[in-house]
């Protein structure tokens, strides 16, 4: 991205400056400054730059112009001459030389100090930059958050690639979609083998270079396998952060040319338009995350007065109320922590995870909350792997509050938000039942403990109940006795079942029954007993 020389003119700044060649050529971009100090200094100039001098070399070498073939000439932006203090005459054939090439000749006043002249330059290109995304992301748009971010991407990405020449691309990571200025992005990277993660991540050889650590803006190149140090792609790649958690990555491809100062100069403001919808949009999601959870707890007193304002507050979210959703528990064991302290913490954690995508989370308590999601939008796989999309959760959670431990009960059941407290109920008894009948367990499915979860035992009883079967579960010799038990019964107390499906001698089930006839008293005569034993058992499995 570079300014034109009539753009520069046009600023208050420059009004005393006089163009007096070339006046074909003010619409040449200009992409950098450099100096006239010595008559060859352009063997080092890239091009599109805009040449200052006060006219030494010009007045003290005779030969200064065979250093200035048309190709050379054209090169530059404009010739910008400081006159007073060496040249008071532009020479004649310097300005017929540029005239030839439609490339601007323009005297500067004597006064006029390098150090100020640069800096308006710097200046005139920042209020460009500011302008052009001011003009092209100022339009109006819909009150949803999503629609409002992928408006605003997608302009932004238009306006990177028609002001720098340079494709760009955003990586959302929450939504795990990827945003591209045109197919010109897409064409690029299917050319040299590179998928989205590659460009903050690359496997491939390349080098790395750091361009801005306080918005960790990189520049990573791509080696030839046969030329090593030659590059075969280079972008720049800056990630977007609200919080210190990676909201998206933005990347600009340069392919085989680099950017000019400037085109780094306008990625800055770019990547900073970009934080702050990033931002609004986590702001807003916390509003939003705040009204929802007011939601679920008057969803959860389930008052019949209270209907309307239900309704009207789902109507504000955009929640159906009629829609039927799975409704996941979560709760930790821990003595002194309160969940709601740390919601920031663990709402990021959650958009983290595939499950943001099709469910929310609220808080019920300093120990409880409840995801609620969508069925509607989940596929037949991700049903069926529920567990594994809740595990991801869990263990993000555990890395991040270590000491805490989290559980999560559910159940396959869809059911409509008047059914909320039902729901809660259910699956609260699911996390008691499945905490005694599968204590090492995290994740506590319905399907799994089933019938166990009809049983309305007191805590108190229960614990008198399974008392003389703890006994079973102890380390030792006594190790395999619960498991023995369980099996017996389930092959009508047949010992050659039983050993069959352990996979050990006949005798050392037995063995194993006179044992557990000496640690516990069971009337194995008696059906009734029998089921009760069976029960019990499957609460300590």
């Amino acid at each position: 991205m570079g300014i034109t020389v009539g753009y520069l003119l046009s600023q208050d700044y420059f009004k005393d400056f006089t163009v007096i060649a070339g006046q074909n050529g003010l619409n040449r971009e200009i992409q950098g400054v450099t100096v006239w100090d010595c008559p060859d200094c352009f063997k080092w100039t890239l091009g599109k730059e805009l040449v200052i001098t006060n006219g030494y070399s010009i007045i003290h070498e005779e030969d200064y112009c065979k250093h200035l073939s048309a190709e050379t000439v054209r090169s530059f932006a404009a010739l910008v001459i400081k006159k007073g203090r060496y040249l008071d005459t532009v020479p004649q054939k310097l300005i017929d030389l540029f005239d030839s090439q439609n490339v601007p000749i323009i005297t500067a006043p004597y006064c006029v100090a390098y150090m100020e002249f640069i800096n308006q330059i710097n200046v005139a290109v920042m209020n460009y930059a500011i302008a052009q995304l001011s003009v092209n992301l100022n339009t109006k748009y819909t009150t949803s958050n999503r629609n409002y971010k992928v408006q605003k991407i997608q302009q932004l990405l238009r306006t990177v690639e028609q002001e720098m020449s340079f494709p760009a691309a955003i990586y959302d990571v929450f939504e795990e979609k990827a945003y591209y200025s045109s197919q010109n992005f897409v064409k690029t990277s299917e050319a040299y083998g590179l998928s989205m993660e590659d460009y903050w991540n690359p496997v491939l050889p390349h080098t790395c270079h750091t361009l801005c650590d306080c918005i960790h803006m990189m520049r990573y190149r791509l080696l030839n396998g046969e030329a090593a140090h030659e590059p075969r792609i280079s972008w720049l790649t800056i990630p977007i952060l609200v919080d210190r958690v990676p909201q998206a990555y933005f990347c600009v491809m340069e392919s085989r040319r680099f950017m000019d100062f400037y085109d780094e100069y306008f990625m800055r403001f770019a990547f900073m338009v970009l934080r702050g919808i990033y931002e609004q949009i986590a702001v807003a999601r916390d509003a939003c995350n705040i009204g929802f959870e007011n939601l679920i707890h008057m969803a959860l007193e389930g008052r019949e007065e209270d209907f309307n304002k239900l309704s009207d507050q789902a109507d504000q979210l955009g929640i159906p109320l009629d829609q039927p959703y799975i409704y996941v528990l979560l709760r930790h064991d821990h003595d002194t922590y309160d969940i709601r302290s740390r919601r920031s913490e663990m709402i990021e954690l959650f958009h983290q995870c595939a499950l943001d995508r099709v469910g929310r989370l609220a808080f019920l308590s300093r120990e409880e909350g409840i995801l609620v999601l969508e069925p509607q939008k989940m596929s037949f796989e991700q049903l069926r792997s529920l567990p594994a999309l809740i595990e991801e959760y869990r263990l993000k959670l555990s890395r991040k509050f270590e000491g805490v431990i989290w559980t999560f009960s559910f159940s396959r059941e869809e059911k409509e938000l008047s059914c909320l407290a039902e729901c809660v109920a259910k699956c609260r008894k699911i996390m008691r039942i499945g905490r005694l009948s599968n204590p090492d367990d995290r994740i506590l499915d319905y399907d799994r403990i089933g019938i166990l979860t009809w049983l309305d035992i007191p805590d108190s009883e229960l614990d008198s109940l399974l008392a003389p079967l703890c006994e079973l579960r102890r380390e030792g010799k006594n190790k395999d006795l619960l498991q023995t038990l369980r099996v017996y019964l389930e092959c009508n107390m047949n010992y050659s079942l039983t050993a069959e499906k352990l996979f050990v001698n006949i005798n050392t089930i037995r063995r194993r029954i006179e044992k557990i006839n000496e640690l516990i008293d069971i009337d194995w005569d008696n059906y009734m007993e029998r089921i009760k034993i069976g029960l019990l058992v499957q609460f300590l499995q």
